[in-house]
């Protein structure tokens, strides 16, 4: 029976080591391929590119490299795979539904799900904004497939405020079950503030949320609302800068965005109904956005088709969809630091989540809004600190040395993203850290 049990360890642990070796023995190279590096204004035509292992190693119009497995671009585009800076990938079906009808490990099975998808449309990282970082740590130990995925672990917010999700008739203190799921937490002073935040690290978070106004999608807190006191947003901060890493606070509002920055916060996610002044501060003091365009823009032109939404939230939405056309106005006109994140929460939402680059393309050039989902994102994810568990190469580029993070397009996104959207027929591979994911040559 003991050496049964052995074989078993044994057995468990090649299963999962099995897949590392055979990526650090792959070789794969890529001929004929317009190669876009994630920041120039133009492809590099008829370019070869080499993958060793999990990195890209040589780009050049001639490379000689005996036993890789050749794959033919034709002409097609080479770029970096896409970044969704702003998804919830753990309320596939809604927020109400994952809080009266599923436990988290229904929730965690159809995250999986909601991965395949992204691949699919060429997204080989996430940044999930609300959820369990330990979904982020599976990922990163190859136990689960994906894109690579950055966690801000439960996100942080005040009884009432945009994280205190359960029903109505909720007591003071009672636990919400996306809080069981930690998803969100949900505290109401600086030494909670403090113990949620160090919780996430704990569990394996990159990087902190916070929110500080009100919400659209939950159901007590008006957008006017300031739902945290600048002592608590602190406290946050504080944890954040001791992980060397930052706060991305959910805002919206000028008076709102003003306070966290007073605090030291660094990233803003909305913030579509602030003001210009406070545009220029941010551009001042480097602060960078974090960009929603097609929720904002094109989804809350009717908001009452969305899961879940009931009058307050069709009326907050419509709200958010005013200032959204002037706020991307002023960030193209004094030149912001922007990367995109779609914010999708349903099954409905997600195959959108190309459309919120494509959306981009009302004030931005298809290259600057394409940049917000590749080198900027990869910046931003390459600034979270010792917890970041993606350190040993360069995200969001397809330079020698970077990830092989790396999609195959039919076409050129850089005149129009387009293409991209297009998904099915355009994005005919997909490569993750050396490792094909999708493959429709």
């Amino acid at each position: 029976m003991k050496s049964v049990m052995k074989l078993g360890v044994v057995l468990a642990a090649l299963t999962v080591t099995l897949p590392a070796l055979a990526q650090e023995e792959s070789r794969y190279l890529f001929t004929d391929v317009a190669v876009w590096d994630g920041t120039a204004d133009a492809l590099q035509p008829s370019m070869n590119v080499l993958v060793e292992g999990n990195k890209v190693t040589q780009i050049s119009d001639s490379i000689v490299a005996g036993n890789a497995t050749v794959i033919e671009g034709n002409g097609r585009t080479l770029m970096p795979g896409l970044i969704d800076m702003h998804t919830h990938v753990m309320f596939p079906q809604g927020i109400p539904a994952h809080e009266t009808e599923w436990v988290a490990a229904t929730s965690g099975a159809l995250a999986h799900q909601t991965f395949s998808q992204y691949l699919k449309m060429g997204f080989t990282t996430l940044r999930d904004m609300c959820g369990p970082a330990n979904l982020a740590k599976a990922i990163s130990a190859g136990i689960l497939s994906g894109p690579r995925l950055y966690s801000s672990g439960g996100c942080i917010g005040t009884t009432g405020a945009h994280t205190d999700w359960g029903p109505q008739t909720d007591n003071l203190g009672d636990v919400s079950n996306h809080t069981r799921a930690r998803n969100s937490w949900v505290v109401n002073s600086p030494d909670e503030v403090r113990a949620a935040a160090r919780q996430n690290f704990r569990d394996g978070a990159t990087f902190l949320k916070v929110m500080v106004g009100g919400g659209v999608a939950s159901a007590f807190d008006p957008l006017e609302s300031i739902t945290i006191s600048p002592a608590e947003l602190r406290a946050a901060v504080e944890v954040a800068e001791q992980f060397d890493s930052y706060v991305c606070i959910h805002v919206y509002h000028t008076a709102h965005i003003n306070m966290a920055l007073d605090q030291g916060v660094t990233c803003i996610e909305h913030g579509f109904l602030m003001d210009e002044k406070t545009m220029r501060r941010m551009v001042r003091e480097d602060i960078v956005l974090s960009a929603q365009a097609y929720m904002s823009y094109t989804a809350f032109q009717d908001p009452a088709g969305i899961p879940g939404f009931g009058p307050e939230q069709v009326a907050k939405g419509l709200m958010v969809n005013k200032g959204a056309d002037q706020m991307f106005a002023w960030a193209k006109e004094h030149g912001v630091e922007m990367f995109a994140g779609s914010d999708m929460f349903t099954y409905d939402a997600v195959p959108n989540a190309t459309l919120n680059i494509t959306q981009l393309e009302r004030w931005f050039t298809p290259v600057e809004a394409l940049r917000a989902s590749t080198s900027t994102a990869g910046k931003y994810l390459m600034q979270t600190g010792p917890k970041n568990p993606y350190k040993e190469a360069q995200l969001g580029t397809l330079v020698e040395g970077s990830y092989a993070d790396v999609i195959l397009v039919d076409g050129n996104p850089l005149e129009s993203t387009e293409v991209l959207a297009d998904y099915e027929n355009n994005i005919d591979m997909v490569m993750v850290n050396g490792v094909v994911e999708v493959d429709n040559r």
